[in-house]
């Protein structure tokens, strides 16, 4: 089953003032335009991914506001194909009701962005929102890494400060996205002790040695097994980054590690939904090519 643990959707209106102007620039050109429903549908469909993870993001103070509501809908439309993710901010008085909110949604996790959201993942309100996520059976994402925003935290975005969360909620699945980079060393290191920890390649793609560098380092501690794909989508395509993956073993960066060939394929091909979800069973993969 291939599963793109690591998508968005989104309208143009969601984004604020600043973060989907600031992405279009730092991609050059403009994923804030190109995340509806449809053009997700599409994206899954070229790239023959059978279910999408689909997560919200809020971040209150930059006034990014994707809905879990929207979400939700999205997922109810194709159930067993889209899992969705909402997403609080530990900032809002109504963090914790707003987690209820979204487990009463049917979404099955939670988007967290320590850089975006301006809080310490230690902090009471956010220790407040994992509690809450526990209680209710919901996984954990978390953008742990570099961001492209200039007002963003990076002195919350280091992975190894999620080892005091993965500890602590031992029975709660936690995602680092994006490897953590450029922190993937310490990704790798919470993910060697916390069985529960797992990560996404996504937005990786695009930086072949460093994606090698990041394959590398996962598999040297043993902990390739949990390592997921995701695209990013709409900033980038699953069809493309299939692509970038494979040629790490097709055309290999100069000076970068080797790649094994086994490690793509499952990756791609052996992450289903039931590794996180044991209630959901893969997709028949007859539904790839049909993007309804």
């Amino acid at each position: 089953m291939r599963v793109d643990w690591h998508s968005h959707v989104w309208e143009p209106r969601h984004l604020g003032p600043t973060w989907g102007p600031e992405l279009d620039a730092n991609v050059g050109a403009h994923p804030s335009r190109d995340g509806s429903w449809e053009a997700h549908q599409l994206a899954m469909a070229e790239g023959e991914i059978d279910a999408a993870v689909v997560v919200a993001l809020v971040a209150c103070e930059i006034d990014l506001d994707i809905p879990n509501e929207y979400v939700a809908e999205y997922a109810a439309t194709h159930p067993g194909r889209i899992v969705g993710f909402g997403s609080v901010d530990p900032a809002d008085p109504h963090a914790v009701a707003r987690v209820h909110h979204a487990a009463d949604l049917g979404l099955r996790g939670l988007k967290l962005s320590p850089p975006y959201q301006g809080f310490h993942p230690h902090s009471d309100a956010a220790w407040a929102v994992y509690a809450a996520a526990a209680d209710r059976g919901l996984a954990l994402m978390f953008h742990q890494g570099g961001v492209f925003l200039r007002g963003g935290a990076l002195e919350y975005a280091q992975p190894i400060l999620l080892d005091r969360v993965a500890r602590s909620f031992r029975d709660t699945s936690i995602v680092i996205a994006h490897a953590g980079q450029p922190w993937s060393h310490e990704t790798a290191a919470v993910m060697f002790k916390n069985p529960n920890v797992w990560t996404d390649l996504s937005a990786r793609y695009g930086r072949p040695h460093q994606l090698a560098t990041i394959l590398r380092g996962l598999t040297d501690y043993g902990v390739g097994e949990r390592v997921l794909f995701g695209s990013d989508f709409p900033i980038y395509t699953p069809a493309d980054c299939i692509r970038q993956l494979r040629d790490l073993v097709l055309s290999p960066p100069a000076g970068a590690p080797p790649v094994e060939p086994p490690l793509i394929d499952q990756i791609l091909d052996e992450r289903p939904l039931s590794i996180l979800f044991p209630d959901l069973h893969p997709a028949l993969s007859a539904e790839r090519k049909d993007p309804s």
